[in-house]
């Protein structure tokens, strides 16, 4: 075990921002954030998996939930 804490029930999951409001990925050598966001076409902005899980960036994630 790596020392992190997780439920071995559940996948591991590398988040952002662990334990915050971010769905989005952590960026790493295989899943750069180098992709635009979807919605407000900002230049990297998100990861391969993010863009895969059909995400948008926290800020229009934000807006759209009403929550800036």
């Amino acid at each position: 075990m790596s020392g992190r804490a997780y439920w071995p029930c559940y996948p591991r999951l590398d988040f952002a921002d662990p334990g915050g409001r971010s769905a989005l990925r952590a960026a790493h050598e295989r899943n750069p954030r180098n992709l635009p966001c979807p919605t407000c076409k900002e230049p990297n902005k998100l990861t391969p998996e993010d863009s895969r899980r059909g995400y948008q960036c926290d800020a229009c994630a934000d807006r759209e939930e009403g929550t800036w």
